[in-house]
Order: C-alpha cells, then structure tokens, then sequence
C-alpha cells in the first residue's frame, strides 16, 4: 500500500507540473548570435561653397560604397558583426574648419575611418588622423609632405596625376605628332605644384615642349585675359589642369579659348563635366578636346563600373556629372571588403594589411596600391587609361592607353 500511495503521489504533482505549464528542461541550445552593431564612417567633405560641386560627388562615392556593403551583410571584425553607419560632415573647403571636423569625429565620435577630403580640407585632416591613426582616405596628394613612410595611415583614392598626363600625352604624340608646344592654365591651389610636376616629367617623354603655365585664382568668372598671356606663347596644346575643380565653370574656360580664337588641341587631364560642357559650350567648339571618360554604356567599361552607374543613377536620381563618385568609391569599397574578416579593431593591423591588399575594382583589372618608386609608399591607385576625344561635337572614346606601371611600381 504503502509503494502505491508514493506512485500516486508522483503522478500527482507531475500532473500538477504539466497543468501549471511547467515541464522537464529542453536540451541546451546554440545561442542566438549578437545583433549587429554600428561602425561608424567619418565622411568629411566640402558641401557647401566654391568645391560643393565636387564635394558632393565624393560624398555620394562613399555613400554608395557605404550602402552596398551594407547589401553585402555589413562587415565582420573579430567575430562581431556591424553594419557601417555614414556620419557626414561640411568641411566647407576650409582648412580651419577640416581640422575641427576632423578632432570631432575623432575625438568625440571616435571613428577609425575618414574618407572625403578633397585637396586643401585633406591637409588639414591628416594633421589630426595621422598622429591618431586614424585611416583617411584623401582625393589627392596635394603636397609631398602628405605622403611617405611617416605618413601610412592615408591612402589616396584619385589616380595619380602622373598617369593622367601620361595617356593624354602619349595619345597626342601618337595621333597628333605635328603638335609640339603646350602651355599649362592652371588654378592657384595647393595642389598646383603636383600637377605641373607631372607635366614637366611626362612632356619631354613625348616629345613635348612645355612652355610653362598661367594661373589664375579659383574664384574667376572670366578667362580671357589669363586666355590672353597664354595664346602669346603661340601653342599648339593647351593644357586645362584642373579643369574639374572648376566645375560648371570649366565649361566656361573652354568656350572661351575657342572664343578666342585657339583652333588646336584642348588637353584635359582629367575628366570632364561632359552634360555641362555640352549645354554651355556650342557644338562647333567642340573638337580637338582631349579628355578622360568612361561611358557605362561602352563595351570597355565593363560590367561591375556600368552597375555601379546603375546603382548611383537609382540612390541620388542623377548620373555622377565628374569621375570623382567612383574614384572614391572603388578603393573605399575595396577597403571594406578588406575589412570584413579582420580578427582586430587595431588601425595599425589594418593600414599594414591593406596596403598590401588587392581586390576586384571598377576598371575591369585588379586594384591594389601603387606609387613607391615617387612617394616612398604604396599610397595610390591606378585608375582607367582610356582616352576620349571631342569631335565634330561629339564626346568619343578613341584610344586604351598601356597603364604607365614602369613609372609608379616598384620594379
């Protein structure tokens, strides 16, 4: 009696158990992993006055590199996931103000990253991001000093000038042989120096007699009397070096020299504003101008740069008017899928790693970083050699140059 009493006692307060819905501990399971957390991205850009234009391009470059990674599932550091959060800032072009944004992002913000600075803003930017090793990605080295051994926490996402004569000087001996004399307009910016530089280096390999520069400052709405001294040197190139600092008002320039008279080669290092050019300068002006660009819809640009163009036309409902969108974006995105996988939040591992990274770019060839034999350090990036040419009004591509690797690789 005694044994069926405890048996129906058991069964009671399992039924009891049952019915107050408490039942035998379930088999352990694998933890839910974290949620993702925010890795904030410094973009420190001019988006207001002279270089908004430009300023936003880039911006939109990271923005796009930003978003797609973020398609991509974010990035994973040491076993931590995080999706990338853009905390944008206006540095106004301003060399003062830079270095205010850039001691709030890092010092209150506590980004690892920056990406934005255009010329004069990247100068002042470097002045706080490198002591703190901060990661900074700059559009151009402005001044030598930028770069170096001393210097390896920036990385520069234009291509450098040196490849940007290089096509375009090699296109005009090799198509316009009788074309000898070339004088330079340029702006009085920081960056001047590296540009002429680049001329005096890459004119004489082609046989070109460069006849030196007029400057003239950043602000000016009228061309005509820089166009002035530059025509009594009676050249047959006119090189426009910075044509793309300028804007809608590049466009300007050129219908001014041909205005003037100058029936010979216009020579644009980079690439040009093509919609604003074509709705400000007349048809008839337009030959004879040699320039970058790489058209989406031709067959050498490939399908990862004609998607991208897709994508940017859908985010910021407007193709990017200059190449500033994608040179950004195509070494910032390689630097987040470098990041993904990292097993350290040091920026120190990063810069090491990264240098020596390569990854699958915009242009159709593998990217990764160059410049050693010039800087001391593999800071740069080798953009797109294909050259286009303005004829009979209209904007072609005409030649794929061989990238001038003899000049920016270590041998």
């Amino acid at each position: 009696m005694r044994k069926l009493a405890i048996s129906i006692l058991a069964a009671v307060i399992v039924a009891a158990m049952l019915a107050g819905g408490c039942a035998a501990p379930a088999p352990a399971s694998t933890p839910a992993p974290a949620p993702p957390k925010t890795f904030d991205i410094g973009i420190s850009s001019p988006l207001t006055g002279t270089a908004a234009p430009h300023g936003t391009m880039i911006q939109n470059g990271i923005l796009q590199a930003i978003e797609d990674q973020n398609n991509e599932g974010g990035v994973t550091i040491a076993g931590q996931k995080y999706t990338l959060n853009p905390i944008i800032r206006d540095n106004k072009w301003d060399i003062m103000v830079s270095k205010s944004v850039a001691e709030e992002l890092i010092f209150d913000k506590k980004v690892k990253v920056i990406a934005g600075p255009f010329v004069m803003d990247a100068v002042s930017t470097q002045t706080v991001s490198e002591p703190n090793k901060v990661i900074l990605f700059a559009l151009v080295v402005v001044v030598p000093s930028m770069t170096g051994p001393k210097k390896p926490y920036t990385f520069f996402t234009g291509y450098p000038f040196i490849q940007m004569y290089d096509d375009k000087c090699g296109y005009v001996q090799k198509f316009y042989p009788q074309a000898k004399k070339m004088v330079s307009m340029v702006i009085d910016l920081p960056d001047l120096a590296a540009f002429m530089d680049s001329v005096k280096t890459l004119a004489p390999r082609y046989g070109l007699d460069w006849l030196g520069y007029e400057k003239f400052p950043v602000t000016i709405t009228d061309f005509n009397p820089v166009i002035s001294r530059v025509l009594a040197k009676n050249p047959d190139i006119i090189d426009l070096a910075q044509l793309g600092t300028l804007g809608g008002v590049g466009a300007l320039e050129i219908k001014q020299i041909r205005q003037a008279g100058f029936k010979g080669i216009i020579l644009v290092p980079g690439a040009v504003p093509a919609q604003t050019v074509e709705e400000v300068v007349p048809k008839e002006y337009l030959y004879k101008i040699v320039c970058s660009m790489l058209d989406p819809s031709s067959p050498i640009a490939g399908d990862a740069y004609s998607g991208f163009c897709d994508r940017y036309q859908k985010k910021f409902n407007a193709p990017p008017f200059n190449a500033l969108p994608f040179l950004e974006y195509n070494p910032v995105k390689g630097f987040f899928q470098f990041l993904n996988g990292q097993d350290t939040m040091d920026t120190t591992a990063w810069m090491e790693g990264f240098e020596k990274y390569h990854w699958s770019g915009l242009w159709g060839f593998d990217s990764y970083w160059i410049g050693k034999p010039m800087y001391g350090i593999n800071r740069l990036t080798l953009g797109p050699s294909v050259v286009y040419e303005y004829t009979d009004g209209k904007l072609e591509p005409k030649w794929e140059s061989p990238l001038p690797l003899e000049l920016l690789q270590e041998k």
